[in-house]
């Protein structure tokens, strides 16, 4: 998957799941303060994240996450990691 269908599936789904306004989602948007999602978000989050990108991160990679910048890097990295039974 490349960046850019990281970036267009994330912001789908921001704007589909959690009503977020497009113009919001820049890579330098803090999740917390600019899209204003809290910690039951973040659990919706990564529910989202098993769904669309078949990851699960752990909650202790998620807080690493604080800009939408961050995640996607952090889904790409993620995306590029062998799977466990590979």
């Amino acid at each position: 998957m490349t960046r850019q269908e990281i970036i267009e599936k994330t912001n789908a789904f921001l704007v589909d799941e959690y009503e977020k306004d497009p113009a919001l989602l820049t890579p330098d948007a803090r999740f917390r303060e600019d899209l204003d999602l809290n910690s039951l978000d973040y659990m919706d989050l990564m529910v989202t994240i098993k769904r669309v990108f078949d990851i699960m991160p752990a909650p202790a990679e998620m807080n690493l996450v604080v800009t939408l910048g961050d995640f996607y890097d952090f889904i790409e990295r993620k995306l590029s990691e062998p799977k466990a039974n590979e």
